[in-house]
Parts: C-alpha cells; structure tokens; sequence
C-alpha cells in the first residue's frame, strides 16, 4: 500500500504539477524534486530568489553535499522551479551550475600522468628504467623517430606488468623466443583474440627493446612475432557486431531529422539545443568518420570553419590524430566539405544555439561545464546514446568508420578507393580487411526489403 503524503500548499502544487506534466516520472524522482524544493524554501520560501541569492544558494549545496551529490540535487531543483515557473527559470539553475561545477579538463599533462600511474605498478627492477623513458620521451629527448607517445606507453607498460606477473624468476634476465611463444599460448588459453595476443607481444618486446634492455635483438623472439603475426592474418580481424553496422547515410539523416525538430519546435532552451548537438554529432561524424579524440577537438574558430555556402574548411592538429609521436608536431589533418545543408545547420548552431552553453568555441560543447568542450569518452558515450534512443540500436562512435567504409564499397563505383581516403588510410588494405562489413549489410538491407513487401502484402500471400 502507497504511503499517504501530507504537503502544505505550495508542495501540493509541485506534486501536482509533476504529476500532470510528467507521468513517467517514478515517485521516487517526483520525491527527490520535492526534497530539493524544501530545501530551497527553507532560505526563500515561496519566492523567487535573485541570481545572485540563486548563485550562492547552489554553492552552498555543492560545499555541503560535494561536487556528484551537489550536481544531483541542483537538477531537482531545476525540475522544481521549471514546472512551477517555467523553462527560464530551470534555465536559470543549469547555467549557475555550469559555472559552479570544478573543471576536469584532460589535456597533454594528465595523459603524461596516466602513463606514470601505469608504470608505477611495473616491478620495482623496471619501474625507474621506464619512468626515464616516459620523462625522455615527454620532454622531447628521444631523437626523431623513437619518440613515443603517451598512448602508446602506457598499452606498453600495462602489457608489460601483465607479463611480469606470468613470468617466473630473475626479472633481470633477458626476454628468449620460448617465454614469449609460452606467454602468447597462454594470452589466447584466456580467450584473446589473435591480433590482441599479436598486439601483446609485441609491445612486450618494445619494452625490452627501448627500455629493459635497449639495442639488443633477439632472432628467436622476432621469428615468434612473425608466426604471431602470420596466426594474426589467418584468424583475420576480431569480428564486430553485425546489429552495430548500420548505413552511414542513415546516421546521417537521422542527426539532419534530430536538428530540423528542434529549429521547427516550439521552444529553444538548452534541452532543445542539447539536442541540436548531438544531431550534429551523428551528420558530422558520418561526413567525416574521424575517430573520437579527433572529432572531439574540433573548434568553430580553428579546426571547423564555414567558408563561402557551400564550403567548410577542416583543419585538425596532428595530436588528435593516430600518429607516431614524432609525426605530431607538423602532419595534420585536412578536409574540404561541400554540402548546403550541413553549411546552414553549423552557421544556425553557431548563432543560434551555441552561445547557450556558455563562453569558448568548443563545437561539441559540455552541458555540465560551462565552456568546456565535450572530451573524447564523454563524445563517444553521447554518440552511442543517441543512437540507441534514434535508431533502437548502439553504434560506438568507432563504428561509424565501418559503416562509411562498408556502405561506400557497396554503394559507389570504385568504393573501395573512395573509402580509403574517406578513412584516411595509408593502404586500401587495412581499409578492405578491418572496415569493410558489405556482406553483412547487404544481407540486412534485402532482408528488411523483404520484411517491408511482406507487411504491404496480403495477409493470405503472408500464410
């Protein structure tokens, strides 16, 4: 049996309010939105605190309560003074917030720092030798082409910690083809996939080779690297979802569809303009299948400029894309796009709905961190949420580079080529052997051709 609840007026109200706008609200929210509203009667009571009293109240919840806890609380509240006030004053919460919540920006410093906290659980008898790597190599003291970056480090020191605690004895013995070729039959006994135990490997061996014992060769590991190798190329690639490979250009009309409901809505608050976002998200990120590091850094003053209708300019740094490290500071990424529809839905969002996240120039702003732009994990859960909600299905934002190159070898004349440059490879190889899924998507396509005739037929011709 329910709990009856006794309210005074003015909670009444809410209670109703909530219960009449928001039906599938549990009761346990509607609860939580109350609570927060009591609180904030208890300093104002039925009136409407100014910004300045607004602003101090949401310190205060923050100081008291910590940043995660604060933040949950600053949102009932906002539901709270939306349902009985309306969007602006909701609107009025979300931006004091936004400025309030303490910034975690992960820049160049912090992923150094990752790669430090990697190695400090190596073994005592290599953690020195690889945290002077990592200072050399953070510094610039590697000459050219040895450089590594901080990315790949730290995959290097977590292999290597992972093998230190399979391999028994002297740490400080050297690395020999039979603990290799033994440790690689173990990787795959655990279930790993053949390039992963490849993968593996060999950035044990780049430890050995950098770090541990720098200069030295072993023939007997090489020749184990090169049978891993060949096993790598037999077993092909670790197969991906076929459900996750959906057509591009269904991606991309579903973020145009997202962003033409919101320019036809009725309001255009930040909920509206979140929207806006992420549909641009799924256009962009199908006219450009960049990876996510890449389409997170993109800046409507640097990196994504709108050029004469119907030309945008695409000019990305070297260190948001997959480079060796050496390679950063001077290759870079360049695009030309043309398309009329994307030109004006970029110039609306940067009119329009952009200055509603605040200062900075950030393309893919954060909601939560008032001129802050999306970081990389962050885009790529928004992405895969949008995708289930919009389309019943979750596509990693990775995957959005399989389902470019596959629909454009199965759709355009010479596909395979176009999808190279599409995904910027080097050789057309790596893009037919890891990105293309036509089969698959093709035997999907005719079946839910198949499916369509079958619900205009008949019921008999069904039977």
């Amino acid at each position: 049996m329910a709990r009856k609840r006794k309210f005074d007026r003015e909670t009444a109200r809410l209670w109703e309010r909530l219960t009449e706008r928001h039906p599938d609200y549990p009761e346990a929210r509607r609860a939580s939105i109350l609570s927060a509203y009591r609180g904030y009667r208890e300093t104002f009571g039925s009136r409407l605190a100014s910004d300045a009293e607004l602003h101090a109240h949401l310190v205060g919840l923050f100081e008291d309560k910590g940043a995660q806890q604060g933040y949950a609380v600053a949102m009932h509240l906002r539901d709270a003074l939306r349902a009985l006030g309306g969007d602006d004053f909701g609107a009025r919460v979300t931006r004091h917030v936004r400025n309030i919540q303490p910034r975690s920006e992960k820049d160049l410093a912090s992923e150094w720092s990752s790669v430090r906290g990697a190695a400090e659980r190596l073994p005592a008898a290599w953690r020195a030798l690889f945290l002077d790597h990592v200072g050399r190599c953070e510094s610039g003291r590697e000459p050219p082409g040895a450089s590594l970056s901080p990315s790949t480090l730290q995959g290097m020191a977590e292999a290597l910690a992972g093998w230190a605690r399979f391999r028994e004895g002297d740490l400080s013995e050297p690395l020999t083809g039979a603990e290799l070729s033994r440790y690689a039959a173990h990787l795959r006994d655990s279930g790993l996939w053949e390039t992963a135990v490849l993968s593996t490997a060999t950035k044990i061996h780049m430890c050995y080779r950098h770090i541990l014992a720098p200069g030295g060769r072993s023939h007997a590991c090489q020749t184990v690297l090169k049978e891993l190798k060949g096993r790598a190329t037999a077993a092909g690639p670790c197969r991906k979802s076929p459900s996750q490979i959906v057509p591009a250009s269904l991606i991309y009309r579903t973020g145009l569809g997202m962003m033409a409901e919101v320019r036809t809505g009725e309001c255009h608050d930040l909920r509206a303009a979140t929207v806006y976002r992420n549909g641009l998200l799924l256009t962009l990120a199908a006219a450009v299948p960049l990876r996510r590091r890449a389409l997170a850094s993109l800046d409507l003053a640097t990196s994504l400029c709108l050029q004469d209708c119907p030309s945008i300019k695409i000019d990305i740094a070297g260190r948001y894309l997959k480079l060796r490290q050496d390679r950063k500071s001077y290759e870079r990424y360049q695009a030309y796009l043309a398309s009329p529809v994307l030109w004006d839905a970029v110039q609306l969002w940067s009119q329009r709905f952009r200055p509603m996240f605040g200062g900075g120039t950030a393309l893919f702003p954060s909601v939560r961190l008032s001129s802050e732009a999306l970081v990389p994990d962050v885009l790529g859960q928004v992405f895969g949420d949008t995708t289930e909600e919009r389309l019943g299905v979750r596509v990693p934002i990775h995957r959005i580079r399989d389902c470019v190159a596959t629909e454009a070898i199965e759709e355009m004349e010479h596909g395979a080529g176009w999808a190279r440059h599409l995904l910027d490879h080097k050789s057309a190889q790596t893009t037919a052997r890891f990105y293309d899924h036509s089969t698959g998507v093709t035997a999907t396509r005719a079946f839910g051709q198949l499916l369509t005739k079958r619900r205009s037929d008949p019921v008999e011709l069904i039977l």
